[in-house]
């Protein structure tokens, strides 16, 4: 895995439409769970992370043909069935293309305990552990806690490490007060995350059509939810308010399909459209049919629609992406 301290953050910043893109696109999966409830500390250990799925210890529920983690049950709005697991470790693949493969941007010099936030499976714990000879996979520790109430962990962090995360509190603020408080002087928070809506720079992404009004759609669903989806342009000013200093933005883009022409972005946008595509339902379902008051064949019927949208490279549309990190004074 390649090191962020290797290279300057220089992120993306305009991609350029290919005009000779062709409009279908292959479809191809794979992917990793986030959980917003999940966290762990372990006293004694190098690393510690966060798991989403432990069927030893997790109950599920089933709703609208989907299953759903069973913990504080109906809090979590994403599945937690073999369906979605997948697409999650489809989009950590994703997200190891955006970034080069660079793990971590923050420019730590020392680690004895990590912190990685709503980690899923594990996929990035065991990387980066793997990456840190003083972090070593057997010491790589997985528990269920809910990170919007108190955290308890005995001892503080050097780093703490949360990616995709978009959606999954209802107070982003408390949750960066809280991850400066359990962290150690000059310890690190870094943010790797999504923000909605859709943008579109050149207008070809119609105002009327399924597609701008599914992302449109998804904002106010999260709004009505408390989870809203539209906070990770504010990561570092809510840093700069829990107190930390030496915060960085980079800039990175997901394009929704093949449209780029550079063939990294082409590339990266059909692994987006993928990735969205074969999510569409279970990313939908629970939020528009417990907080917009639409039903399971409304949700089906309406994804056909952004399904049929989608893939049209003539729309260049992107979802923003953030890496943000932060230090904490000593």
């Amino acid at each position: 895995m390649a090191d962020a301290h290797d290279r300057p953050p220089v992120g993306v910043g305009h991609l350029e439409p290919d005009d000779h893109s062709d409009y279908l696109l292959e479809d191809d999966s794979q992917s990793i769970l986030s959980d917003p409830d999940s966290a762990l500390g372990s006293d004694m250990s190098l690393f510690s992370s966060t798991a989403s799925l432990r069927s030893s210890i997790l109950r599920s529920m089933e709703e609208n043909g989907r299953k759903y983690h069973g913990y504080k049950e109906g809090k979590y709005v994403l599945p937690v069935d073999q369906q979605e697991l997948n697409r999650q470790i489809f989009q950590y693949d994703l997200c190891l293309l955006t970034f080069d493969h660079i793990l971590s941007f923050a420019p730590f010099t020392k680690l004895n305990r990590v912190l990685d936030v709503g980690c899923g499976v594990g996929y990035w714990a065991l990387d980066f552990a793997e990456m840190h000879p003083e972090a070593q996979p057997p010491n790589v520790q997985f528990e269920i806690d809910d990170l919007e109430e108190s955290w308890n962990f005995s001892y503080p962090f050097d780093y703490i490490h949360c990616m995709m995360m978009t959606g999954a509190f209802r107070d982003w603020s408390n949750f960066y007060r809280q991850a400066y408080e359990n962290l150690n002087p000059d310890g690190w928070l870094e943010i790797q995350d999504i923000q909605f809506p859709l943008n579109c720079d050149d207008d070809t992404m119609l105002p009327n059509g399924a597609l701008k009004r599914w992302s449109d759609l998804m904002v106010e669903a999260g709004e009505k939810s408390g989870f809203l989806l539209t906070t990770c342009e504010r990561a570092g000013d809510m840093m700069h308010e829990a107190g930390f200093v030496d915060i960085v933005r980079i800039p990175y883009k997901w394009p929704i399909n093949e449209w780029p022409r550079e063939p990294k972005w082409k590339e990266v946008g059909k692994r987006t459209a993928v990735n969205f595509r074969d999510g569409m339902s279970g990313i939908m379902m629970a939020l528009f049919t417990r907080f917009m008051g639409w039903n399971k064949e409304q949700v089906e019927e309406f994804c056909a629609q952004v399904d049929t949208e989608w893939p049209d490279t003539r729309v260049h549309a992107y979802f923003n992406l953030w890496v943000t990190y932060g230090r904490k004074a000593r």
